[in-house]
């Protein structure tokens, strides 16, 4: 069972937080100052660390102390309706991810899941922890958030995994690790389920999404984003092992038991660090915009394929004599 510390004031939010957690399996302990949850840690560390902002309570601060402590803690921050900039705060502060009020079950265990998958894929790494890079992007990571999903609304999982792979792009630019991102989407998919109800749609999607997972790895994070699309996040993958994966899942679909025969198009970005520094050039932006050009390119191209697309870097500087 896994186990969960809240560190919450409100005797009312507290408790149904712990509600939430305890419903999905969670082993939770509820504290209500800083102080306990620092002792908590220290003593019984939990999983995962979620702690609020009030009057009383500075998660932040929190969340720095713990960082400074246990790096390697998963924190999620929850902030109230009214808190300005959250996502901003929460990576200041070195959080994992964070929430904004109200909360509901599904949001909230949704999202430490993810959290727990993506902190399980960095402890891969620790061992390859190198100096830090210096951040060059070709857009915002927050604009490239709001491109994402535009075609139609996302689910809420895939609202929260946008959250946690902009704070994961940026351990990879610290930590210099590999990370991959694949879009797919099922080819002519509207023809192919016209005759189909909405129920049938639906359970077509949910067992095109159980024969995606089926094919990756535990810490692989895979959601959809709207009707017959999916997003894919590989840690910790080079651009040879992530196009082996994504091969094997597009054979995968072909086995879909509703639809025989069904193919999907997909498009792959890969961030790979460059041994020589000033050359680390990665973001949320750069890894969207290449994995959706790939993929219209493997569309265009017929489709039942997956597509790449090589990202230049530009050359170091000469060094001045």
């Amino acid at each position: 069972m896994r186990s969960a510390l809240v560190a919450e004031p409100a005797i009312p939010v507290a408790t149904a937080l712990r509600r939430f957690l305890e419903s999905a399996g969670y082993a939770v302990i509820v504290v209500g100052t800083a102080v306990e949850a620092l002792r908590e840690v220290r003593t019984s560390p939990p999983e995962v660390l979620l702690a609020s902002l009030s009057e009383s309570m500075d998660g932040e601060e929190l969340c720095r102390e713990v960082k400074q402590e246990a790096p390697t803690l998963p924190v999620l921050l929850l902030y109230m309706p009214e808190e300005e900039k959250p996502e901003e705060r929460a990576a200041a502060a070195g959080a994992d991810a964070c929430l904004v009020g109200p909360l509901k079950r599904t949001t909230l265990v949704t999202c430490v899941g993810l959290m727990l998958q993506l902190a399980e894929a960095r402890a891969a790494a620790r061992s390859a922890q190198g100096p830090a890079a210096p951040k060059a992007e070709s857009e915002s990571d927050d604009v490239a958030a709001r491109r994402l999903g535009l075609e139609g609304p996302a689910s809420p999982d895939f609202e929260f995994l946008k959250r946690l792979l902009l704070m994961e792009v940026k351990r990879s630019r610290r930590y210099r690790y590999p990370i991959a991102l694949l879009l797919m989407e099922m080819d002519h998919l509207a023809e192919r389920t016209a005759h189909l109800g909405s129920s049938q749609r639906t359970t077509l999607l949910a067992e095109m999404l159980g024969l995606l997972s089926g094919g990756v790895r535990d810490i692989d994070v895979i959601v959809p984003t709207t009707e017959g699309r999916f997003v894919a996040f590989f840690p910790h993958t080079p651009r040879v092992g992530a196009m082996v994966v994504a091969e094997r899942m597009r054979q995968r679909v072909r086995t879909l038991a509703r639809l025989p025969n069904m193919s999907v198009s997909m498009g792959l970005s890969v961030f790979e660090p460059s041994p020589v520094r000033g050359q680390t050039q990665v973001s949320f932006g750069n890894l969207m915009k290449d994995a959706s050009e790939a993929l219209r390119k493997a569309q265009a191209e017929g489709g039942d394929r997956v597509a790449f697309i090589e990202r230049e870097v530009p050359e170091e500087p000469p060094e001045e004599n």
